[in-house]
């Protein structure tokens, strides 16, 4: 149940991660994490997750539109397939910053469920975003206190980690409010909205 509120909510619509596959995940980076230490902050594997488009801080007055419009993007999309690819980082070798996922499979069905949002929420006034889609799972943030040759380091062992063939049904997306905490940030569902098969006769 979503919580009343009169103050603006930091707000983005995803794609969700299931239990089963967010342990298989973890699982896969275990290594990494026990050679990382304290250097990297890690996502806390509830909240992973693909970002389909990110919003911002908005007042609570605009949520029921935002529902309506999430309805309205996912309306003709039905359930698909991604798989795990390769692991990826942003910032380069010596000035790593994120560690991520990429993903393989349906992709052009996850590229039109994102440019679907685009235009729904473009009729809100919502700016369609400019920059190519490049859908990933971040699972940790180098902190900003870590020198640039632990970076290097760390960075090579990103390269190391081994990726096993994972398949993940894609069936539900979600609007989601997240709430920035000294431990990181805690995820709040607004609104699921479940992908449905296409009829038969259609």
């Amino acid at each position: 149940m979503t919580r009343p509120t009169t103050s603006p909510s930091r707000l983005f619509i995803a794609v969700l991660v299931p239990a089963t596959l967010r342990e298989e995940i973890m699982n896969m980076i275990s290594e990494l994490r026990d050679v990382s230490g304290d250097d990297v902050r890690w996502i806390n594997e509830q909240n992973l997750h693909i970002t389909l488009k990110f919003f911002g801080e908005i007042k609570s007055e605009k949520l029921p539109a935002m529902r309506l419009a999430l309805r309205e993007a996912t309306a003709r999309h039905a359930p698909f397939s991604l798989e795990l690819a390769n692991i990826g980082t942003f910032g380069g070798r010596e000035g790593l910053r994120v560690m991520w996922v990429a993903v393989a499979g349906e992709i052009l069905r996850l590229e039109a469920l994102t440019a679907d949002m685009n235009v729904a929420y473009s009729v809100l006034n919502f700016e369609r975003d400019q920059r190519p889609f490049k859908p990933h799972l971040t699972f940790g943030r180098v902190r900003d206190s870590v020198s640039t040759r632990r970076r290097a380091e760390l960075e090579v062992a990103v390269g190391k980690v081994e990726m096993p063939d994972l398949l993940w049904h894609i069936n539900a997306v979600s609007l989601i409010r997240s709430t920035l905490t000294p431990k990181g940030p805690t995820y709040e569902i607004i609104e699921t909205v479940d992908l449905i098969p296409p009829h038969p006769d259609s």
